[in-house]
């Protein structure tokens, strides 16, 4: 049985790839965030040390996303926001590494945004993690290979998530449904479904790359009234 390390699998969006990955046959291994506190590098490091492989694919989905303006975002708020969104992916994969080059086989997939790409008012900190994990990505594409394992970011677009209404109001929901030329926020579905075919066998090329998942609304259809 193929199994998948899932990070931030208590989400909307993760419970959707998690469920998709089962129904799909895999083991999934998807610790909570009070079996494993993504803001702590102690708790990462504590808690690899008790993990094995194989591991075929690498999901991390973990998010912290409070919007505030440049001059009222607290340091604190800026490290708890880089540590859950990108640091202890980098080191998640850092530590695994070993595992994915002495299998020579596998893929790994980050969760970013369509702010790891642009940004928005009183994203500041959510922004900068976002286009990070994207150069991270990059990178581990180009070094990891020459070992078979494809690395991906994958950019949800607007998605119909708890978190999703709670940082907009109704007002600016449907002022993104009219510039999606779809017409209508992603499901969480929508996006489990691209993730399991990056993380797939089906998937045999394609690495190094964000794939942007958003009803069309970066080709254009944001300049829409």
């Amino acid at each position: 049985m193929k199994r998948l390390f899932l990070l931030g699998g208590g989400g909307e969006i993760g419970s959707a790839i998690k469920e998709k990955f089962q129904s799909c046959g895999y083991e999934v291994i998807s610790p909570r965030s009070r079996e494993l506190d993504l803001s702590s590098l102690c708790a990462v490091e504590a808690y690899l040390g008790k993990f094995t492989g194989p591991v075929d694919a690498l999901v991390y989905c973990a998010g912290y996303n409070n919007p505030a303006e440049m001059g009222r975002l607290s340091l604190q708020e800026i490290e708890r926001t880089w540590h859950i969104n990108t640091l202890s992916f980098a080191w998640i994969v850092s530590k695994l590494r070993p595992v994915f080059e002495q299998q020579k086989r596998g893929r790994i997939l980050g969760i970013s945004s369509l702010y790891g790409t642009i940004s928005r008012e009183g994203r500041a900190a959510y922004a900068m993690s976002k286009h990070a994990m994207n150069g991270l990505v990059q990178t581990m594409a180009l070094e990891l290979g020459p070992y078979g394992v494809l690395c991906n970011t994958l950019s949800p677009g607007f998605v119909l998530t708890k978190m999703t209404v709670k940082n907009n109001t109704p007002q600016t929901l449907a002022a993104f449904e009219r510039k999606i030329p779809l017409g209508r926020l992603a499901s969480t579905t929508d996006i489990a479904q691209v993730a399991y075919f990056l993380c797939s066998e089906q998937n045999t090329y394609l690495t190094g790359q964000d794939i942007v998942v958003d009803g069309g609304f970066m080709a254009g259809g944001f300049q829409h009234s």
